[in-house]
């Protein structure tokens, strides 16, 4: 079924690009039940399009790319027999290691649904320095990634030198949606909020990994942005960059 983004005031639909709810793969849903509960919640809230991206680094999570695909493929299924309009789609939450271009070349770490679009991220203390270096490196393999969780990352933010030349380069920023209220940190609040007001922010998301502390909701975050930085912005953050990316197609910054 083709995306499309047409809305009304009626109903706002939310993309949702950065969601651990594949079962049994990461720290996300724990089971098959967790999973479909989880997609029945972000039904409920207004997701209409779901990327899942499972954690890929063989280091902290073993070679999971089988266990992936078999869980996709469940969720495939109950989505397809409950959720008619909802569009699912693959990726990965690259965590970057100096073998990420060989994982992703060798297609045991996906990109957002085969497109040359990467979700990846660091631990929140990495040096700007790494974090800069590591995205040229896959720009120079021919990807383009999205820095996950751009807020979250301390050294980064002195000044937003580096997040701007990164999106320069070609890199998406995405902010989890629950740092606009502070769930990280206050200074991963004071952050996200930063690069919402200087329209640096491409990409929002739930980076939902359960019912609980992480649900996935993106409904409420996004009223929020419209109220406070406009409809036509949030409508970008929501829905239009979401689905650029899965087209494939290049940001319009």
């Amino acid at each position: 079924m083709e995306l499309r983004s047409k809305q009304n005031t009626a109903f706002l639909p939310t993309a949702d690009l950065h969601i651990h709810l594949l079962c049994g793969v990461d720290d996300g849903a724990k089971d098959e039940e967790t999973m479909r509960a989880m997609v029945d919640a972000a039904y409920a809230d207004g997701t209409r399009v779901i990327c899942a991206t499972p954690h890929y680094h063989p280091g902290f999570f073993g070679e999971n790319h089988d266990k992936i695909r078999e869980s996709f493929q469940l969720l495939r299924s109950y989505v397809k027999g409950n959720y008619p309009d909802l569009h699912l789609y693959l990726g990965n939450e690259l965590r970057y290691g100096p073998s990420a271009p060989d994982w992703l070349k060798r297609k045991v770490c996906n990109t957002m649904n085969r497109t040359r679009y990467v979700l990846v991220d660091f631990t929140e203390h990495e040096s700007a320095d790494t974090i800069v270096q590591a995205n040229l490196q896959l720009l120079n393999a021919g990807y383009l990634p999205i820095l996950a969780h751009a807020e979250r990352y301390e050294n980064l933010h002195r000044d937003f030198r580096e997040v701007l030349r990164l999106q320069d380069l070609g890199v998406t920023i995405q902010i989890d949606a629950d740092s606009l209220f502070g769930a990280w940190s206050r200074n991963a609040k004071k952050r996200s909020r930063a690069l919402l007001e200087q329209g640096i922010a491409q990409l929002v998301a739930s980076d939902a990994h359960n019912l609980s502390s992480r649900p996935p909701q993106l409904a409420k975050y996004r009223a929020f942005v419209a109220k406070e930085y406009g409809e036509s912005y949030a409508k970008r953050l929501f829905w239009d960059t979401p689905l650029a990316i899965l087209r494939d197609q290049d940001m319009d910054l």
